[in-house]
């Protein structure tokens, strides 16, 4: 799994490509969000476009991004989900915990004006 990082305005995007089954990937996922974090950054969108597949630990290292952000009154928005891995959010309900675009540009824009 990959991860760039960029930046516009007030929000970070985190671009992911590969899976996410696990350690080290789902570790790194999380460090990166946390160091957005300590550096102020608390608008957050993760880029699922490049994600072939997610398992349990990564909804879980996912969700836990979420609770990070939300702690410090950030915010964490998913975009780009394929149908696979937009199934295992529904399945799970977590479809209705996170906020889902479909682009980084939508979620960008509304971001940035929150």
């Amino acid at each position: 799994m990959k991860i760039k990082e960029s930046i516009h305005q007030k929000v970070a995007v985190l671009t992911v490509k590969g899976s996410m089954m696990g350690p080290p990937e789902t570790v790194k996922l999380f460090e990166d969000v946390q160091g957005l974090v300590n550096d102020g950054i608390k608008r957050i969108v993760l880029d699922f476009t490049h994600v072939n597949w997610i398992n349990s630990l990564g909804v879980g290292a996912v969700m836990k991004c979420l609770t990070l952000l939300r702690n410090k009154n950030g915010y964490l928005y998913l975009v780009g989900l394929t149908e696979k891995v937009k199934s295992i959010f529904m399945v799970t309900q977590l479809i209705k915990v996170f906020t889902i675009k479909e682009t980084a540009e939508e979620a960008i824009e509304e971001l940035n004006n929150t």
